[in-house]
């Protein structure tokens, strides 16, 4: 099991750590190590899970290099590079082989919602505030909101209206979505129960494992008829082997 930790509130210090830490690399696919990993748990150090991202920190960033591109089509072209980085930081969770569990705490807040939503499972404690920020900050959420947790919510119109007004909403909320699947009543209890489900996970098979949050996530995106072919490609593969 490995535990990660973000020191800091802004997110940009996550998505910095993700592309130049060590540890971070175990969430890549094609780094899949260390080997003796089988479940990720990905909490906040400080008070918080995540505030969201730096908004000054990355105007003053965003601003800097656009001006130094006279040609409007390569300033797009630019910042849309920006932001394929910013989705390839936290989609490293998303695609990690392991199964990922937030633990979270006090705030979680726009990009802090999509990093989680990252994450295959989440707790929280019961006194953690979220909000779906960008609508507030003159964008679409880019980074995981839409694009991954809309397929899966369990309440359409509410999670509409929380991604339309960028308003603060407590945990009843977020399950009410589909966002948490437990709700504990303190920042100790949630990440107990984090490392215990991780432990619990981390005693089946691997290869169990893996398969099943592969499937999973092609399932996202694919046919019922394309999940069955997948699945049955994928399975004759691992009895042959277990048989053999």
């Amino acid at each position: 099991m490995l535990r990660i930790y973000s020191n800091h509130h802004a997110l940009r210090s996550i998505c910095r750590s993700i592309s130049s830490l060590p540890k971070y690399e175990t969430l890549k696919l094609s780094q899949p190590k260390p080997p003796t990993c089988r479940v990720v748990v990905l909490t906040g150090a400080g008070k918080a899970f995540t505030s969201g991202i730096d908004v000054k920190y990355l105007s003053t960033v965003a601003l800097g290099e656009l001006s130094q591109i006279d040609d409007s089509a390569r300033k797009a072209l630019h910042l849309r590079r920006m932001i394929k980085r910013t989705q390839s930081c936290l989609r490293a969770v998303d695609q990690c082989e392991k199964p990922a569990i937030a633990a979270i705490h006090g705030h979680c807040l726009g990009a802090g919602v999509d990093l989680s939503v990252c994450c295959d499972i989440r707790y929280s404690s019961c006194d953690t505030t979220f909000s779906i920020k960008e609508v507030d900050m003159s964008l679409a959420a880019d980074v995981g909101t839409l694009q991954i947790l809309a397929k899966s919510i369990t309440n359409h119109s509410l999670f509409r209206e929380l991604v339309f007004t960028a308003r603060t909403f407590d945990t009843n909320e977020a399950q009410q979505i589909g966002l948490l699947s437990r709700v504990f009543d303190t920042r100790e209890a949630v990440l107990h129960a984090a490392i215990n489900l991780a432990s619990a996970i981390a005693r089946k098979s691997p290869v169990a494992t893996l398969g099943s949050k592969i499937q999973l996530h092609y399932a996202r995106d694919h046919s019922s008829d394309d999940n069955f072919n997948f699945v049955s490609t994928w399975n004759s593969g691992m009895l042959l082997l277990k048989i053999l």
